[in-house]
């Protein structure tokens, strides 16, 4: 495979990965700071989320999370849906678990472990032909 579409391919669903991880995960660190969401009424709604949006980190979190499709449409256009979609899939719930233990102090549990485990298993066995 040449350098040009091993980038759009994997570049790309790596790319992706990383840019839907980034942006949620910012999201989460205001989420975090604001509390949950109250729905006491609607207008505490529309303020919660005016809030959540004046936070220029977060612009920028939602900007990756809306541009990581069009990243990974690219790569998918270049490689069977059948191995993109689990390596993506299996690649978000690693980066981001990875990212919550270490810098939100959540906790890595034995079941978190293992599905990581299978995560990666799976991914090697649907690359490997």
């Amino acid at each position: 495979m040449e350098m040009k579409e091993l980038f759009l391919s994997w570049g790309m669903l790596i790319l992706s990965v990383i840019f839907n991880v980034v942006g949620v995960f910012v999201v989460k660190i205001k989420l975090n700071e604001l509390g949950p969401v109250k729905f006491d009424s609607v207008k505490t709604v529309v303020s919660y989320f005016l809030l959540l949006l004046r936070s220029e980190l977060v612009i920028a979190g939602v900007f990756l999370f809306f541009v990581a499709p069009f990243l990974f449409a690219v790569a998918l256009s270049r490689m069977e849906i059948s191995v993109a979609y689990p390596v993506q899939v299996a690649f978000n719930f690693l980066l981001l678990v990875l990212l919550a233990v270490i810098f939100l102090g959540e906790s890595l549990t034995l079941t978190k472990t293992m599905a990581i485990v299978f995560a990666l298993m799976s991914m090697f066995l649907l690359y490997k032909k």
